[in-house]
């Protein structure tokens, strides 16, 4: 049985979609779940200083450049997008805490944090409920993975670029709804359906890749926006509580 994925959503970098930090939380008002998308080409030293002493710990630890980066990136602008949550203080010491499948913000249990990465791209989400988040390019390991799945089976995709996509579709489905429940994506390409017990939301980014969202079943009201290193100015500044 050939699995029917979400509608695919074309997303790109155009000004509506973009987001600056004062915008944060009018959004939180409307929305249950906020995703910013951010490149690993922001990646700035000064950036480091918004890490906690465990955090710079780990950065000491990466052997690769590519994965400190992503690291220094996503850490240190997922505590600066939760300042400006409301209730979570603009100068506060934001702490974030390893979960099996994602992290945690101490003193804030109503605050549900996801992040994934492909490439250049960072995903970061943060939700009012229990969510997971998976974002992929097109790589050929990913799709081979998903096409020997039960799920692609039957696929009537007329050309080999679309059945590309609807594997890659499929795939960040799967690593979504995994880290919704909190399990293994392997074990899941076994199944002959799909999912029941959860949404989905996709989106295609800018014909570079395919973002997914898994939350449990019932409508979600979720924005993706983009962030532009013009409008975040992280780089260079002095982290809150540091002198």
């Amino acid at each position: 049985m050939t699995a029917i994925p979400p509608l695919l959503r074309a997303w790109s970098k155009h000004p509506e979609n973009r987001c600056t930090p004062g915008e944060i939380a009018a959004y939180w008002k409307t929305h249950e779940v906020l995703t910013f998308l951010a490149d690993t080409g922001m990646y700035d030293g000064s950036l480091e200083q918004y890490l906690d002493s465990a955090e710079k710990e780990r950065v000491l630890l990466f052997k690769s450049e590519y994965f400190k980066k992503r690291f220094v990136v996503s850490r240190s602008l997922m505590k600066y997008l939760l300042r400006h949550i409301p209730g979570t203080g603009k100068r506060e010491n934001v702490v974030l805490d390893r979960a099996k499948k994602g992290m945690l913000v101490r003193g804030r249990p109503d605050l549900f944090v996801s992040l994934s990465y492909s490439g250049r791209f960072i995903a970061l989400s943060v939700a009012k409920r229990k969510i997971g988040i998976d974002i992929e390019t097109a790589h050929a390991g990913e799709i081979r993975k998903i096409r020997s799945s039960p799920l692609c089976a039957g696929s009537k995709c007329r050309t080999g670029k679309d059945e590309s996509l609807y594997a890659l579709q499929l795939w960040t489905l799967v690593e979504a709804y995994a880290k919704l429940r909190d399990t293994n994506p392997f074990p899941l390409l076994a199944s002959p359906t799909f999912f029941p017990d959860a949404g989905f939301v996709s989106y295609c980014i800018d014909k570079q890749g395919v973002l997914s969202l898994a939350c449990d079943p019932g409508r979600i009201q979720d924005a993706l926006l983009w962030i532009d290193p013009q409008t975040f100015p992280l780089i260079g500044k002095t982290a809150p509580g540091s002198s």
